[in-house]
């Protein structure tokens, strides 16, 4: 009999930028366990992943969607109005998702130590939001997700031989839930910005790189 081992493949990272401050990094990691399936071969596993990688590539605007439309029923539900898509911001934030995904990092601030506030300037973005005494020039929240949810290997091979999927509605869900369970994350969702943007970029592994960018 074959030795197995399941190991969860989805990890979330979220991440929080305000903007007065740097406040922790929030991580979240989930495993959600497999289920026996007959074995499919190797060619026939690379070929379904393949083809889950390129649904999500193809998809990734939708997702962007997904997920504003879920942010604005949280906000809704506090009391607060809609926020308007901004396709402007989405620019902005599609092109950090894609950077990080191109050059391998996961952060507000890129390898030149640029930040949010950086990339507003450079696209030329300048619309500010007034609340009470301050001015906000926006915010940002990240989230790095797997097209692939979970895997099941040999362990004396490490040969995988069955893989299962997060459908996009699943990382829409999680990924608002998962900003909604982090104290930073929540607050640029519930402070009154009032328009977004929400960048999302699937890499060629199947990682998906999402931005909200906030003003």
């Amino acid at each position: 009999m074959r030795d197995k081992r399941r190991v969860g493949g989805m990890a979330a990272a979220l991440l929080i930028l305000a903007l007065a401050a740097l406040p922790p990094a929030g991580c979240l990691e989930a495993s959600v366990p497999s289920r026996e399936s007959d074995e499919k071969s190797a060619a026939e596993l690379q070929a379904e992943l393949q083809e889950r990688i390129e649904h999500a590539k193809n998809n990734a605007d939708s997702l962007a969607f997904s997920i504003h439309n879920l942010i604005n029923q949280e906000r809704e539900e506090q009391g607060f109005q809609p926020l308007q898509w901004d396709q402007a911001l989405a620019y902005i934030a599609l092109s950090h998702s894609e950077d990080m995904a191109r050059r391998d990092y996961f952060d507000h601030v890129s390898p030149e130590g640029d930040d949010f506030v950086d990339r507003y300037e450079d696209h030329g973005y300048r619309q500010n939001t007034r609340i009470g005494d301050s001015i906000y020039v926006g915010g940002e929240n990240l989230a790095l997700y797997s097209v692939v949810r979970s895997y099941t290997y040999n362990e004396e091979t490490n040969e995988i031989y069955e893989y299962e999927y997060n459908e996009l509605e699943d990382l829409a869900g999680s990924t608002v839930q998962g900003w909604m369970d982090s104290p930073g994350h929540r607050e640029n969702i519930l402070t009154p910005f009032s328009r977004e943007g929400i960048g999302v970029y699937v890499s060629d592994d199947g990682d998906v790189y999402i931005t909200e960018n906030f003003s």
